[in-house]
C-alpha cells in the first residue's frame, strides 16, 4: 500500500514538473500580443525583445496584416542585407546595433491613422521566434473643423483600430473633464478655447493625444465677468478683441440703459481691436458697457457676437479729523475686493521710487501719523481679490501742496498786478493834467501878444544873466587857484 501511494505521489510530481516546462517554454517561445497606442504624427516604437543566443546575426523580419494577408515592413537577413517595403521605407527602420542585446523594436515616424493594426516581429536563428503587437493610432479631432462661438461643436479621440475595452479622459487646460469618447457642446464660447488631451488607458498600454482649440469669436474678453478698474483721471481703454480671419462688418458700444452709441461703428473687417477709450476717467464713466459685432461667420451667415464689461472707478478721498489726517480708497463697486494694501511712497536721488507696506487689512482707510501729513511723496492704496491684484488708485501729497502754493502765488500776481495799473493810470492822469495847465496857460497868453513879447524877453534876459554869472564865477575860482 505504501509502495502504491509513494507511486502516485511520484507521478503527479512528475505531473506538476511537467505542467510547469509548459508554462515556462509558452512563455518564452510563444507568441505574445502586445499593444501600442501613438498619437497620429508621431513616432511608434514597436516593441520585440527576445534573447536569441544561439546565433550571433538573426534574420529579423516585420509584418503587417493587411487585408486578409501579410505585408512585409522592414527585413533584414542573416548576412546582413537590409529591406524595406515601398510604402513605409523612409518611415520604418530598425536600430541594427541594439540586435546584439535582443532589441528588435521597429520604428516608425509620422504615422497616420492608416499605420494602426497588428504587426509581426518574427526573429530566426536555430529557432523561430514570434512577436505581435497590435499598433494603435490616437488622433483629437474637432468638428466643425472651422468652430465660432455660439454654434455647436463635437470632439472626439479617435482610437484607429478601435479596441474593444478602453477608458477615455478629456484633459482641457490643465483640468480633468468627462470621460466619454465624444463630447458635444451646443453653444461653444471661448472658454472651450486651448489644448485638449484624449489620455486613453487599456488593461495592456496607455496612451495620449493633444489638439488645440481656437474659437473663433471675441478673444477679450473670453466672457461676460470682466471688470476693468481705473483709477479717476487716468486713461483706460475697454477692450474688445475679435479673432484674426473673421469678417466683422460693425462695431459699436453702448452703455447699459443708454440706448446712445459711445464709439464710431466700424465698417471694415480690418478693425480686429475695437476697443473704447477713455483719456481721462471720470466717476460718471462708472457702469456696464456692452461692445456689439456684426460679424460674417460659417457659411457666410451673419452673426451678432457681444461682450460685457464692468467699468469701476477708484480714487483716494481725503479728510482731516482733530488734525489728523485720513485718506479712504474709494471705489464704485467693491463687491470683489477682499482686502487692501496701503504703501508709502518716497522719491529719492534721480526721481528713483521706493514703496513700503504700512498697512495691510480688509479696512479701505488709512490713518496718517502726526508728522506726515506734509510728506513729501504719496501714498498708494492696492486692492486685491485674494491674491490677484485687481487695481490701484495713488495720492500724491506734492501735488495738492503745489496747487496750494498755485493759487497763492497766482492771487500774489493779481495784486501786483492790480496795483501796477493803478500806478499807471495815476501816471497818465497827472501828464493829462500838466498838459492841461499848459494849454490854459498859453490861451490866456495867446490873448495879449505884447505882454508875449515881454515875457519872452524877458525870460531871455533871465537866462543871459545866469549864465554870465556862471562865467564870472568860473573865472574867480581860476584866479583863486593861480595865486595860490
Amino acid at each position: 500500500m505504501k509502495k502504491v501511494m509513494a507511486q502516485s505521489n511520484m507521478k503527479l510530481q512528475v505531473l506538476i514538473l511537467l505542467a510547469t516546462t509548459l508554462t515556462i517554454s509558452c512563455g518564452q517561445y510563444g507568441e505574445e500580443i502586445a499593444e501600442v497606442f501613438v498619437e497620429s504624427g508621431s513616432v511608434a516604437v514597436l516593441p520585440c525583445q527576445m534573447s536569441v543566443p544561439d546565433v550571433h546575426s538573426p534574420a529579423v523580419q516585420w509584418k503587417r496584416e493587411s487585408g486578409g494577408e501579410m505585408k512585409t515592413v522592414w527585413r533584414r537577413n542573416r548576412s546582413g542585407m537590409e529591406y524595406r517595403s515601398v510604402g513605409t521605407s523612409v518611415r520604418a527602420y530598425c536600430p541594427q546595433p541594439n540586435f546584439s542585446w535582443g532589441e528588435f523594436s521597429l520604428h516608425l515616424s509620422g504615422v497616420t491613422e492608416k499605420d494602426g493594426g497588428m504587426y509581426h516581429c518574427v526573429v530566426e536563428g536555430m529557432k523561430k521566434h514570434t512577436r505581435k503587437v497590435m499598433l494603435r493610432i490616437v488622433r483629437v479631432s474637432f468638428t466643425p473643423a472651422e468652430v465660432v462661438e455660439g454654434n455647436s461643436m463635437t470632439v472626439s479621440c479617435n482610437i484607429t483600430p478601435q479596441p474593444d475595452r478602453v477608458k477615455t479622459t478629456w484633459e482641457v487646460r490643465g483640468s480633468l473633464r468627462a470621460t466619454s469618447q465624444s463630447l458635444t457642446f451646443q453653444h461653444v464660447s471661448q472658454k472651450e478655447s486651448g489644448s485638449w488631451s484624449c489620455l486613453v488607458n487599456s488593461d495592456k498600454a496607455s496612451g495620449k493625444a493633444s489638439a488645440s482649440l481656437q474659437v473663433k469669436g471675441i478673444l477679450n474678453p473670453e466672457d461676460n465677468s470682466k471688470v476693468v478698474y481705473a483709477e479717476v483721471g487716468s486713461s483706460v481703454t475697454l477692450p474688445c478683441v475679435f479673432s484674426s480671419g473673421l469678417f466683422v462688418s460693425s462695431v459699436s458700444w453702448n452703455k447699459v440703459f443708454n440706448a446712445a452709441d459711445l464709439s464710431t461703428t466700424f465698417a471694415t473687417s480690418s478693425k480686429i481691436f475695437s476697443g473704447l477709450y477713455f483719456e481721462s476717467v471720470v466717476e460718471e464713466n462708472e457702469g456696464i458697457y456692452k461692445c456689439s459685432g456684426q460679424v460674417e461667420g460659417v457659411r457666410r451667415r451673419s452673426e451678432k457676437m457681444e461682450r460685457y464689461i464692468h467699468l469701476v472707478t477708484a480714487q483716494i478721498l481725503s479728510s482731516s479729523i482733530s488734525e489728523q489726517l485720513s485718506l479712504s480708497c474709494e471705489l464704485s463697486n467693491s463687491s470683489r475686493v477682499t482686502h487692501y494694501e496701503w504703501l508709502r511712497l518716497d522719491y529719492g536721488e534721480n526721481e528713483t521710487q521706493t514703496l513700503s507696506t504700512v498697512q495691510n487689512s480688509p479696512s479701505k482707510v488709512l490713518k496718517i501719523p502726526k508728522g506726515e501729513e506734509r510728506h513729501r511723496g504719496g501714498w498708494v492704496c492696492r486692492f486685491y481679490e485674494h491674491q490677484t491684484l485687481l487695481g490701484n488708485a495713488t495720492y500724491h501729497q506734492p501735488m495738492m501742496s503745489g496747487l496750494e502754493g498755485m493759487n497763492k502765488s497766482g492771487n500774489n500776481r493779481k495784486i501786483i498786478t492790480i496795483i501796477g495799473l493803478t500806478l499807471v493810470a495815476l501816471l497818465v492822469f497827472l501828464i493829462l493834467l500838466q498838459m492841461y495847465k499848459n494849454h490854459r496857460r498859453r490861451k490866456m497868453i495867446m490873448q495879449y501878444p505884447a505882454m508875449e513879447t515881454i515875457v519872452h524877453l524877458a525870460s531871455n534876459e533871465r537866462e543871459r544873466i545866469e549864465r554870465s554869472n556862471r562865467k564870472e564865477k568860473e573865472c574867480s575860482v581860476d584866479l583863486k587857484s593861480i595865486s595860490v
